[in-house]
């Protein structure tokens, strides 16, 4: 980072918590009024993600987080309970629906069970993957927000993946009940001395126990019982694993379908990406070295014309052009520099970014934090991201102090540029934001937007690196 950034940094008010907008990155901020996007941004599957907390607390106690078939069991003994629970409301609620269509009083009654259907699916993902480890991703798009009610309703209940949903957590009960059967197999043998101390005799299964020795030859073969039940109770805790896989996760052909939607939609980026950054450049050479290099041969066709007549004016014109020829190499190098300065090159994301703080008009603290050069590709997006940024503050915000910051984690690079300007930063005004999206969209990567009124303008941006 060069001094003019550090001056500019240092100036720039202390450092408070910044809340991520996506993934699991945490960065400092000198604004405290940045949170996260709105929920209308966020994906539908995303909303079943709070209940990992509550999972986490359950599967983390001492002796289910020390034992597999301790975790496994009660993971079977939850299926129970909940496949009872979502078998009976579903059965209700979807018969009530049904019957009462007619009626109108059905339809939303229908809507609530569908709703309820897809809280219960995005439960069971959370609960899996935090007690059996497998990851199912939600195969929800983003919800739609425009279009009539209706419309949109119809589309949902077309959807496939919601009948799926619903099938699995009407199979959740007989598999909850299997697994009942095989946890609580052994627990009528160690019982059985209990049983006998305060009952006088017990049935386990077909044995009549009466006596105290009987009681006790019960329990131990209630022990041994205990080694092959705890491998049948992790079989089935994991045949409801692979039979949720099977019912929550996305098909192939909706997984491949969506892929093909998302390349078409990168390249249709890409061209518009290239299209805007052709005009960009069309016109800053117009506007500028252009009408310089005109203004430049008139005035050395003049120096031509008086160097027999007037030496002395003649000489004054080719100082003049002398001077526009340094302002027009100038320029032009401006113009490079905002599509792939030499300093990126040869030096990376930190100090070119450093250098874009220094020539801004206002403050900007710059914190890059990379243990390695990125692949080109991501760079250049990275700081035209940057600069693209910090033009629209400079431009728009109003803004006396700015913020970048750069992170590595894993496979994705993070660029935070947050400012305390006025905020109100509308994306479908002007081509700005537009371009950025186009740019990112192009690489795979995705753009979060947070600008309250009044409060400031935050931009992420995730750049997949691997």
């Amino acid at each position: 980072m060069n001094t003019n950034a550090k001056a500019k940094a240092r100036s720039a008010p202390s450092p408070t918590r910044l809340p991520a907008a996506t993934k699991n990155f945490v960065f400092s901020s000198p604004f405290d009024h940045l949170a996260e996007p709105p929920l209308r941004n966020r994906k539908l599957g995303e909303i079943g993600r709070n209940p990992d907390r509550f999972w986490h607390i359950v599967r983390d106690l001492p002796i289910v987080a020390s034992w597999k078939v301790v975790s496994d069991s009660l993971f079977l003994l939850l299926s129970f309970g909940l496949g009872v629970a979502w078998f009976t409301s579903l059965i209700a609620l979807l018969a009530t629906g049904a019957a009462t269509m007619v009626i109108w009083i059905g339809i939303p009654i229908l809507a609530a069970t569908f709703a309820l259907s897809i809280f219960g699916a995005q439960l069971e993902r959370s609960r899996i993957r935090v007690f059996l480890g497998i990851d199912i991703p939600s195969p929800y798009r983003y919800w739609p927000e425009t279009g009539r009610p209706w419309r949109r309703a119809w589309q949902l209940v077309k959807n496939r993946q919601l009948w799926r949903d619903i099938t699995y957590l009407m199979l959740l009960f007989p598999i909850g009940c299997l697994g009942l059967a095989v946890v609580m197999f052994p627990v009528p043998f160690l019982l059985a001395p209990v049983a006998v101390l305060f009952g006088g005799d017990t049935s386990v299964y077909f044995w009549h126990v009466n006596f105290l020795f009987e009681a006790l030859l019960c329990f131990i073969v209630g022990l041994i019982v205990v080694v092959p039940t705890s491998m049948v109770v992790n079989g089935v805790a994991n045949l409801n694993g692979e039979v949720g896989r099977r019912f929550l996760a996305p098909s192939t052909e909706e997984v491949l379908s969506e892929r093909v939607e998302e390349l078409t939609e990168s390249r249709s980026a890409i061209m518009r990406a290239m299209h805007l950054e052709r005009r960009r450049i069309e016109r800053d050479l117009h506007d500028g070295a252009q009408q310089r290099l005109v203004s430049l041969a008139m005035e050395l066709g003049l120096a031509r014309e008086k160097m027999g007549t007037d030496i002395d004016a003649a000489r004054k014109l080719i100082d003049e052009s002398h001077e526009d020829a340094k302002l027009v190499l100038s320029e032009l190098r401006d113009l490079v520099r905002g599509i792939h300065p030499a300093v990126l090159t040869d030096r990376g994301l930190d100090a070119a970014i450093s250098a874009i703080a220094g020539r801004s008009p206002i403050p900007v603290g710059v914190d890059v934090q990379l243990s390695q050069r990125q692949p080109d590709e991501v760079e250049g997006t990275a700081y035209f991201v940057v600069v693209e940024s910090l033009t629209n503050v400079a431009k728009h915000s109003r803004a006396t102090a700015a913020n970048v910051m750069i992170r590595r984690d894993k496979g994705w690079l993070r660029i935070t540029v947050a400012d305390n300007g006025r905020g109100g930063a509308d994306p479908t005004k002007g081509s700005g934001l537009r371009g950025l999206e186009d740019r990112i969209s192009a690489l795979d990567g995705t753009l979060s937007l947070h600008s309250p009124l009044g409060k400031g303008t935050t931009v992420t941006v995730d750049i997949p690196c691997a």
